[in-house]
């Protein structure tokens, strides 16, 4: 890399997080001051004075230019690879963008509840709990932030032999937070202080080794070797995509359910991935399969038998990603009996494009809608599922295959209009990545 690269790569990267992130870039490493030229040293300290902040020496350019020197891996790519996962930090068995605080170790609350694990994010505040109650005759359960914020339970799960609790912001009704190292958990009349560890950044605890090029530019795919397997890291172009899994869909058709009833329930097919396969030299091939003992979703640490020493190709066939947030409201009128409207509605999901094609009356109170699915343009990005909701119906069923979705709806029947929003569509990315493991 040229003197004239490793410039354009300072000018580039965002200085609020150089000295938080190149701190753990540079650790461990010896640098030789003597290598680097006076040249270098005074261009640095002449831009010096556009940074947001002065703690930017030549010490630490002679660091940076150390890194990128050794790092034969990232060549002249290191700008765009590196710095996609610069914002991304490890807790527990994945990655997420942003602030991230977890619990280090388990929390014994009382004599027959424990505090299992909490994941604090700006996107999530999940966290699993052992309680002697049932969901349904649960205490009022609270989080309060040092903040003053307030957050309540949105949504309740099993984990294993305790509860799982999804968190949202009642006040704003939203899913945004403020995550903080410090919070207390009120459960009844009982309250709890919580301390949290900060994830670790992923640039800096070790080399991130990109895989082999492919036709996909918006999605960049790495791995880090851990004991026992790797953990695998995506970054996205669009910062608004999320990934959902990693690897092909254990199912491929999905179903989705809703039910306005003592609130929303919905249910839908899960997004476990099958195991990755990685192909040795000598012709035997190893399973990488998500940690057995994983807590946080995406999962993207994989366990493997394969021995450290072997090189290994392992092969990743997709990405489950998707976006959380709302794409449309559409207006549906309800048919008379037996009876079928064309609607041709084209919706616009960024990655593809499906169209609300019909709705047809299947009985006084039922009625079908169908969908075609993927009439984008893009070839390797299929519609996984979207979630469909109507609060003017009762229930809501759909089925979502190859390029086709059919949805049943029941209501009453008088219901002459119903609103149906599409939101958090769920993709395919078949981008066939392959990882060298060494």
């Amino acid at each position: 890399m040229t003197e004239k690269q490793i410039q354009t790569l300072m000018q580039n990267l965002d200085n609020d997080l150089l000295s938080k992130e190149l701190d753990d870039l540079i650790r461990g490493l010896d640098i030789d001051l003597d290598s680097i030229t006076k040249k270098s040293f005074s261009k640095l300290n002449n831009r010096r004075l556009k940074m947001k902040r002065k703690r930017v020496y030549p010490l630490l350019a002679a660091s940076l230019i150390a890194i990128i020197c050794i790092s034969n891996a990232y060549a002249a790519e290191i700008s765009d690879f590196v710095r996609s996962f610069f914002n991304q930090r490890a807790i527990y068995s994945t990655v997420v963008d942003g602030s991230a605080y977890y619990l280090e170790s388990p929390l014994q609350l009382d004599e027959k509840s424990e505090l299992k694990n909490v994941i604090f994010t700006k996107d999530t505040l999940d966290m699993s709990l052992t309680l002697p109650l049932k969901e349904d005759k649960l205490p009022e359960i609270l989080v309060v932030t040092a903040n003053g914020k307030i957050y309540k339970p949105g949504g309740y799960g099993d984990d294993k032999d305790g509860l799982l609790l999804s968190f949202w912001n009642e006040a704003e009704h939203n899913y945004v937070f403020s995550p903080t190292k410090d919070l207390k958990l009120m459960i009844g009349e009982k309250s709890y202080s919580i301390h949290l560890k900060e994830g670790a950044p992923v640039v800096g605890s070790g080399e991130i080794i990109p895989a082999e090029k492919t036709d996909i530019g918006w999605v960049n795919v790495g791995y880090k070797k851990i004991d026992g397997g790797v953990q695998i890291l995506t970054s996205f172009t669009d910062k608004d995509l999320k990934l959902v899994g990693i690897g092909e869909p254990a199912q491929k058709n999905v179903t989705q359910m809703f039910k306005n009833e003592n609130g929303i329930m919905s249910s839908g097919t899960s997004s476990m991935t099958k195991p990755l396969l990685g192909y040795a030299n000598d012709k035997n091939f190893y399973t990488y399969s998500q940690d057995k003992n994983a807590v946080g979703r995406p999962v993207t640490q994989f366990e493997t038998q394969a021995p450290a020493d072997k090189e290994i190709e392992l092969k990743i066939p997709s990405l489950l990603v998707g976006y959380e947030k709302d794409f449309a409201n559409i207006d549906v009128a309800i048919p008379e009996l037996n009876e079928e409207k064309r609607i041709d509605r084209e919706i616009d999901l960024k990655l593809q494009k499906i169209i609300l094609q019909s709705i047809k009356r299947t009985s006084a109170t039922t009625a079908e809608l169908k969908f075609a699915l993927n009439t984008g343009d893009k070839a390797e990005v299929a519609v996984r599922e979207v979630n469909l909701y109507s609060k003017e119906v009762q229930s809501g069923e759909s089925l979502w295959q190859g390029d086709v979705c059919t949805m049943r709806i029941s209501f009453d029947e008088k219901l002459k209009n119903a609103q149906l929003n599409l939101s958090w569509p769920r993709f395919v990315v078949n981008g066939n990545w392959t990882l060298r493991i060494k």
